[in-house]
């Protein structure tokens, strides 16, 4: 039937719907109103529709694309990549009844619209109702940017007496079925003063009388139940028995819940259709005209019927999937779980924890959470300890699988009290992750369980507990376990493979520092070789990663583009965002190291959008790292802020939170900000370094105390430097960008001080350093650091220095350092332009124009005509007195305070 009175609501949604910026819009309004109607006049597009309870896990999404199904063995966030790689064509979605949507399936809409999938979702929301996925994600995504909402109100009086009027002319009762009789003119009156607009009720009261039903009605559901109680009872009957099972219902499956041949409900499906309360799906499928109906049905069943049916129900469910036909786990568990409450408990248990486990493999975490929660409500006090026990257990993963450590801590304590001897599993579900009171627990668990345990079991409880130590603080009483565990496993072949990948993690997490370099540079090689020989490409992935961080520390930037292929092979093999986000951090910290500035900040931005567009934690600090690098060579953007401290959380994520802005703002210029954040710090000798990022915060916290001007901090770093004098600044695990040798911070830090011989010895070897593994900004960096201590000390290799520095920094794109190297070299530079003193650098050494026009990049005709400027300029005859020149105007040494912002 047309839609009667909705033209400014459907031009708005329309609008909506074709903007540009929405790519969420939200149909809202009470049962009834016209919301489904409405979204119908779209016209094509893909359909789902929330069910409250009962689907199958991530149901939205099998409904929207049924051929993306989740991977067992993969993650969250390569689903939501392969559902965006599918919906690249673009389109609308519909949700109806967003308000009943399970929350994995809003959490991954959630995604899809973050990593902003060409699609616009249109989705129908029931005010007043909702279900505990919309209640946690809903707000989420209503707070986006591109949300648009539409509040569908009720009908005009004179829209909705003609609706009454064509619904009674018609005979319109529904799709294909034949109206009650129709309503005088009085009846039309009472109608639209009753239905208070709303389309769903008028509709019924369009094929009502007040006679019929009564004068004083509640609402739309009173007029539900008087037209269905004027029914014959076996249709009452097959209503209410449908209504249990689902929108959409099989006839075979309901009349199994009649207890009566199929044939014998026609007649009863029959009259349901002729009333407009179902309607025919084909293929012996019907469903509500109307969710309202099932829900007003449902409501009015009495527990005795409803219990009878809910059991009859899950028997036909379990004869279906015993024979592999389409009965899903969680229906079951629901019909179940009511059957429950008149004592029939051990099934309902039985099956909501078959039913999470079957949400677990389609990593529907919450789901699975939920589930095993209603196996514990179901099984209730009577529930032996040991199964109580098993099901908090799965909880307890379904939990830490959907990142809810408080929730996972909780159940797994509830396990533990219920079955001691269930310790070890409690004590591998629970990750260290910094918080010192869940990773006490941790480790006490684990002492407990090492009692006992033996093999593969034993071997993950030593790399647990070392986990726990380290995170906890204790680094040296990690590595004792994290060491047997990798002896243990290497001891016997026969142990898992997630057992020996446990071991070599927890080892490699311990000797992180840059002292256990060959050590893990070995375990890397372990790491990779194990991959290999069994096929799993996610092992070799770590493999691959940790020598690539080995490398790294080295400085063995050749060396990382080999390894680079390979892991570029390993992520072909092992497709997602997660593998494919590790191989563009890596590959944009070597573009940086190289000084392709432009390609690693290309890189680094492809990163962050690859994850940050799926709600992934790592994304920001890998970003980060890299735009931080990549500033100190080629300049910090203007728009740089200092940090928010009101709570960064524990003293390490306080010391990486401050130290990263406070070494961008003295590159600046800014030192009052960067004071402010270094102070907060506290003294560097006090700070709790984590030893994978030892060397990066002491060369970081150097650069700062040289910019402020403090000698006795810079002196501290200097001594905590080294031992690491012959290394390279770069994080131990997870290189998100490169800094350089450590004897380039060493250099710095002696100028600083005023230890020149030390500067230069050390700003020697690190632009040597530089030169050799193809690093040419650090190369420049150190030409200019050590071309301003030669100019301190009246030395002419200064001005060389940075002559030939200088074409590389404007290659480059280092502005800062560019203009840097012009400042030192202009001091005393007299008449001379920038680049006339650069070539008048050069004839003082003695080199031919042709070699000066080689390295600056210059025609010879070139050098030639500035050759000829400078001597008119200092009004000498030949190439012999420039070098005088030079060398007269070089006595004075120049300021030895480094510029705020190179």
């Amino acid at each position: 039937m047309q839609l009667v009175g909705r033209a400014s609501e459907l031009a708005a949604l329309r609008r909506m719907v074709a903007a540009p910026g929405p790519r969420l819009v939200l149909v809202e309004g009470e049962a009834g109103i016209g919301k489904t109607s409405l979204v119908r006049e779209l016209g094509a597009a893909r359909w789902a529709y929330g069910v409250d309870e009962g689907a199958p896990p991530l149901w939205l999404w099998r409904q929207l694309v049924p051929d993306v199904r989740p991977d067992a063995a993969g993650d969250r966030f390569a689903l939501v990549g392969e559902l965006r790689a599918a919906l690249a064509g673009g389109g609308l979605l519909v949700v109806d009844d967003v308000q009943w949507a399970d929350e994995p399936s809003l959490l991954v809409l959630h995604r899809l619209l973050r990593a902003g999938a060409p699609v616009v979702v249109c989705a129908t929301r029931r005010t007043g109702e909702s279900g505990a996925g919309w209640d946690r994600v809903g707000p989420d995504l209503l707070s986006g940017p591109d949300v648009a909402r539409l509040a569908v109100g009720g009908l005009p009086d004179e829209a909705a007496a003609d609706l009454v009027r064509a619904v009674a002319a018609t005979g319109d009762a529904g799709a294909g079925s034949v109206a009650e009789p129709a309503a005088d003119t009085t009846d039309v009156a009472w109608a639209v003063r009753v239905g208070g607009g709303n389309p769903l009720f008028l509709r019924e009261l369009a094929r009502s009388s007040p006679a019929a039903v009564g004068r004083s009605m509640g609402g739309v559901g009173d007029v539900i139940t008087a037209r269905v109680r004027r029914l014959d009872a076996s249709v009452q009957r097959l209503l209410r028995a449908a209504s249990l099972l689902a929108e959409d219902v099989e006839l075979t499956v309901v009349a199994r819940l009649l207890d009566e041949p199929t044939v014998a409900c026609l007649p009863a499906v029959s009259a349901a259709l002729a009333a407009g309360l179902l309607v025919d799906s084909g293929g012996g499928r019907f469903r509500f005209a109307h969710g309202l109906v099932r829900t007003v049905l449902a409501a009015q069943t009495p527990l005795q019927e409803a219990v009878v049916l809910h059991l009859r129900a899950a028997e036909a469910l379990e004869d279906l999937h015993r024979h592999g036909l389409s009965a899903v786990s969680a229906d079951i568990a629901r019909h179940r779980a009511a059957v429950a409450v008149v004592g029939d408990r051990a099934p309902a248990v039985a099956w909501a924890r078959r039913a999470a486990e079957d949400a677990t493999r389609a990593l529907a975490h919450e789901e699975a959470a939920r589930l095993y929660r209603s196996a514990l409500d179901c099984g209730g006090p009577a529930l032996p300890p040991a199964e109580r026990a098993e099901s908090l257990l799965g909880l307890a993963a379904a939990e830490a699988a959907a990142g809810r450590h408080p929730e996972t801590l909780a159940a797994c304590r509830e396990a533990v009290d219920l079955a001691p001897e269930l310790v070890a599993r409690a004590a591998l579900l629970l990750e260290a992750i910094g918080e010192r009171d869940r990773d006490r627990t941790v480790e006490t668990w684990c002492v407990r369980a090492l009692a006992t345990a033996t093999g593969a079991v034993r071997v993950r409880l030593l790399a647990r507990l070392a986990e726990a130590r380290y995170y906890g603080g204790d680094v040296e009483g990690a590595r004792a376990p994290a060491a047997e565990a990798v002896a243990a496993a290497a001891e016997d072949s026969r142990q898992s493979v997630e057992a020996r990948v446990a071991a070599l993690r927890a080892r490699q997490l311990t000797c992180s520092g840059p002292e256990f370099s060959g050590e893990r540079a070995g375990l890397a090689a372990q790491m990779t070789a194990l991959g290999e020989d069994c096929g799993r490409p996610d092992v070799e992935l770590w493999g691959r990663l940790w020598t690539v961080d080995v490398l790294f520390e080295r400085g063995d930037l050749g060396g990382i583009e080999v390894e680079l292929t390979r892991l570029r092979s390993c992520v072909e093999r092992r497709p997602g965002p997660l593998p494919r986000w590790h191989l563009l951090v890596a590959t944009a910290a070597l573009a940086q190291a190289r000084g392709d500035l432009a390609t690693a900040r290309e890189l680094g931005e492809e990163a962050f959008a690859l994850l940050d567009a799926l709600g992934h934690p790592a994304a920001t600090g890998a970003f980060l790292s890299l735009l931080g690098g990549l500033g100190r060579h080629a300049g910090h953007s203007p728009d740089l802020a200092a940090p928010v401290l009101d709570d960064v959380g524990e003293v390490r994520a306080q010391l990486f939170a401050r130290l990263g802005p406070a070494v961008a703002l003295v590159e600046s210029g800014r030192t009052a900000e960067a004071a402010r954040l270094y102070r907060l710090t506290g003294p560097p000798r006090e700070w709790e370094i984590p030893p994978y990022f030892r060397v990066q915060a002491l060369a970081v916290g150097a650069q700062i105390a040289v910019g402020l001007g403090l000698p006795a901090d810079v002196a501290w770093f200097v001594e905590a430097l080294a031992p690491y004098a012959d290394g390279h600044v770069v994080g131990g695990a997870g290189a998100a960008n490169y800094l350089g040798p450590v004897a380039l911070i060493l250099g710095s830090c002696a100028a600083a001080l005023g230890d020149l011989d030390g500067a230069v010895r050390h700003l020697t070897a690190a632009l040597a350093t530089s030169e050799r593994i193809g690093a040419p900004g650090f190369a420049v960096e150190a030409a200019c650091e050590l071309g301003a201590v030669h100019l301190r000390r009246g030395d002419p290799a200064g001005r060389l220095l940075l002559t030939r520095a200088r074409p590389t920094a404007v290659e480059l794109g280092m502005a800062p350092w560019t203009a840097r190297i012009d400042e030192l070299l202009g001091r005393d530079g007299g008449p001379l332009t920038a680049r006339e003193r650069e070539v008048a650098e050069l004839v003082a050494q003695g080199w031919s124009n042709r070699e000066i026009a080689a390295a600056l990049v210059l025609s010879e005709r070139t050098v030639g005509n500035h050759v000829q400027h400078i001597l008119t300029k200092l009004g000498v005859s030949n190439r012999g007195r420039i070098a005088a020149w030079m060398s007269s105007g070089m006595s004075s040494s120049p300021d030895a305070r480094r510029p705020a912002s190179p």
